[in-house]
């Protein structure tokens, strides 16, 4: 009676049956399981590649009563940790089907892992099935076991008053083809075939990604889920916001978080100017308040800073308003590196492959999502590492370049032979070359600061425009295929 049930549920609506589907597959992750998978003498997940297998040890944990007792059943041949490595060795690897992970079991091997003699429908089929939930604990073991490389190779000169530095952005996904039922009637441009949006904060001095949410709603600005993601935030962090989180109530929300926070200045933003630290000619540091009409204005005072290099005039506000404490320099420097983020995007879709959905079911998007994650973690401790041990600026490292030597790495490789290997020849395979990033100058200042007074007000009660935005006409109509979860 049960599997009618669930049959009639998939067959009266099966987007909805999907999600249930993959919620439980996140409910289904308990500790019985990790256990029970070690009990059964599973090959660890922590393998994810040969040369990082004394990086990431077998998990340990207390074994639990019952833990002996075999499950019912006939026992899995195809473990979940086999099937996760094999796709995440094809992710490494660019291939661009779930037929490459079929052929990786069964023809290539994988690690340690036996040949199977399984069928393409078989492997497909066992991936539907996989628990999504594992995944994440997965990227949550991955990231762990990276902890130690990335809090001592990380760049301890960028904004040393914060706790941490995290740049904060959001990218749209690509778009799925139309081989699943439900969207195989949609137009080639239908909002529905994206994927979703990744919003979240990067680790500028540590490389990594530290909180990262998947979005349904592929049209929502990017304010939205801002609660979200500010939830857990640490005091004194520094946030890099991009523009399309500009607005006096979020950067008043961040101070009262006890955040610091630098922006850029958008366009016809009107202001107050309250004291000038220092001016000259175009080269301006002053505090400020925005909003200089009644309708809209900030609670907390900022600071300006502007400058012009090569005829382009650079603004930038925030709430560090000591400049002893963030120099103009040190601001404009610290604000190119917000770029971190875009390129770790950047590196998720291109070299680790989400630039091409493998399928258009939402458990297998899903899965190549999460892999893709688990490998950029990877992918950017290396990276960090290498420029540590060769003593070069982290973007003198080409990071598409170190996607291809991984690819190609000697097998039974160590974590710590094969970083030698990358510093060794590292000019030599194109890995290590001169960066081309951008470099802020602020010109010199000639004029002395002159430091505000001691009694300066520095908070207001705050006034926010109440603006109306009218929803789009076709919104109504848009049935997003996944729901919102935090990835990291």
């Amino acid at each position: 009676m049960v599997a009618l049930a669930e049959r009639g549920k998939r067959e009266e609506n099966p987007f909805q049956y999907q999600n249930e589907t993959i919620k439980k597959g996140f409910s289904s992750m308990t500790d019985d399981n990790v256990s029970a998978q070690e009990a059964t003498g599973l090959q660890p997940a922590s393998q994810i590649l040969s040369f990082l297998q004394e990086l990431l040890g077998p998990e340990k944990s207390e074994p639990q009563e019952g833990a002996e007792r075999k499950a019912r059943g006939r026992p899995r041949e195809l473990s979940s940790d086999h099937l996760w490595l094999a796709l995440l060795v094809a992710l490494l690897r660019g291939f661009s089907s779930f037929a490459d992970v079929w052929r990786l079991i069964t023809w290539t091997g994988v690690g340690c892992f036996p040949l199977l003699d399984f069928t393409r429908a078989g492997v497909r089929k066992r991936l539907l099935q996989g628990d999504v939930g594992s995944l994440q604990a997965l990227l949550l073991r991955v990231s762990t076991a990276l902890l130690p490389w990335t809090t001592h190779f990380q760049d301890r000169g960028l904004a040393p008053f914060a706790t941490n530095v995290l740049a904060l952005d959001q990218s749209t996904l690509d778009a799925v083809r139309r081989t699943c039922a439900d969207v195989r009637e949609e137009q080639a441009d239908s909002p529905r075939l994206l994927v979703g949006k990744l919003a979240g904060f990067f680790d500028v001095r540590r490389q990594q990604w530290v909180r990262l949410l998947f979005r349904e709603d592929v049209e929502a600005l990017e304010k939205a889920f801002l609660e979200e993601l500010l939830s857990g935030l640490q005091r004194g962090s520094l946030i890099l916001c991009d523009l399309g989180y500009f607005s006096f109530p979020f950067f008043d929300q961040l101070g009262d978080l006890g955040c610091w926070w630098l922006s850029r200045l958008r366009e016809k933003t009107s202001y107050t100017l309250v004291h000038t630290f220092v001016q000259q000619g175009s080269t301006l540091d002053a505090l400020i308040w925005l909003g200089a009409y009644r309708a809209d204005q900030a609670g907390q005072m900022v600071r300006l800073i502007q400058f012009e290099q090569a005829g382009i005039c650079y603004r930038y506000i925030t709430n560090v308003l000591d400049p002893n404490l963030l120099s103009m320099s040190e601001a404009a420097r610290l604000y190119a590196r917000r770029w971190d983020i875009e390129l770790a995007f950047k590196a998720l879709k291109c070299e680790l492959g989400l630039k091409l959905w493998w399928s258009s079911h939402p458990i297998l998007v899903l899965q190549q999502l999460w892999c893709a994650l688990i490998l950029a973690q990877v992918l950017h401790a290396l990276h960090l590492r290498v420029a540590a041990e060769a003593g070069v600026d982290l973007f003198e490292v080409s990071l598409p370049v170190l996607v291809k030597l991984l690819a190609l790495a000697p097998a039974r490789s160590t974590a710590e032979c094969l970083i030698s290997l990358l510093v060794r020849k590292g000019r030599q395979q194109g890995l290590i070359r001169p960066s081309r990033r951008y470099q802020p100058v602020v010109p010199a200042l000639l004029s002395p600061y002159l430091p505000a007074p001691a009694d300066l007000v520095k908070s207001r009660k705050p006034r926010y425009a109440q603006r109306k935005c009218q929803a789009r006409s076709d919104r109504t109509c848009f049935q997003p295929r996944f729901f919102s979860f935090f990835l990291i």
